[in-house]
């Protein structure tokens, strides 16, 4: 009698089993590669500047050829730019860093040998941070827009600097800087100049796009 409700046991233990539905296994989405166009976006003066402003002319040398090597250990790097030490290229390799404009690894041989570091430049970053810029500077003007529809503005024609109607009014309608008397602006002029700005912004913008593809 024992052994039979053992065996019912085992059978309802089986049934309960075999009816758990298992989950559907879930696939893994492919990570995404980026593509750049690497030909045009060294052809655009802003990204050429970006790079010139952050790290200088040397900066923009080691950039440039990390892009074209590919990855390099440091002193290899160094050595073929005609630097005299690994030392003296690190300081342009750190400013390209803190803008993740190139990234690093480091690999050691041997329990008491030192870190040796291998660089690689990220152009994709590059694309994304004018693009940046420019979508903060469209943003800026929209407000600005808003603003010089709300108030009058004052240009002083010598040095081309704008003033609201309240510092006009504490300077006597004068220029602060020249002391230029102060020439009323059409609102319709200076919505007119920025939104011809945002559309060039967005037109930079849209062949920023056409550099960089995403698979």
């Amino acid at each position: 009698m024992a052994k039979k409700i053992k065996q019912k046991r085992k059978i309802v233990k089986k049934n309960k089993v075999s009816k758990i539905k298992k989950e559907p296994t879930v696939k893994q989405q492919k990570p995404q590669k980026v593509i750049i166009n690497i030909n045009k976006l060294l052809s655009l003066e802003e990204a050429v500047k970006y790079v010139v402003d952050l790290s200088g002319e040397k900066g923009l040398e080691v950039f440039k050829y990390l892009i074209a090597h590919g990855p390099m250990e440091e002193n290899t790097l160094a050595r073929k730019l005609k630097f005299e030490k690994a030392n003296a290229i690190r300081k342009f390799l750190y400013k390209l860093y803190n803008k993740n404009l190139v990234s690093y690894t480091k690999k050691k041989k041997g329990a008491k040998a030192w870190y040796t570091y291998y660089w690689k430049a990220s152009p994709e970053r590059l694309v994304f941070l004018i693009k940046k810029e420019y979508e903060d500077e469209i943003k800026q003007a929209k407000k600005s827009i808003d603003l010089n529809k709300a108030n009058d503005f004052y240009i002083c024609e010598t040095c081309n600097r704008q003033y609201e109607l309240k510092q006009a009014l504490e300077n006597d309608f004068r220029c602060a800087n020249c002391n230029g008397v102060l020439m009323h602006m059409e609102t319709s002029q200076i919505v007119g100049e920025k939104e011809n700005r945002i559309s060039f912004l967005n037109d930079k913008i849209r062949k920023l796009s056409e550099i960089i593809k995403i698979k």
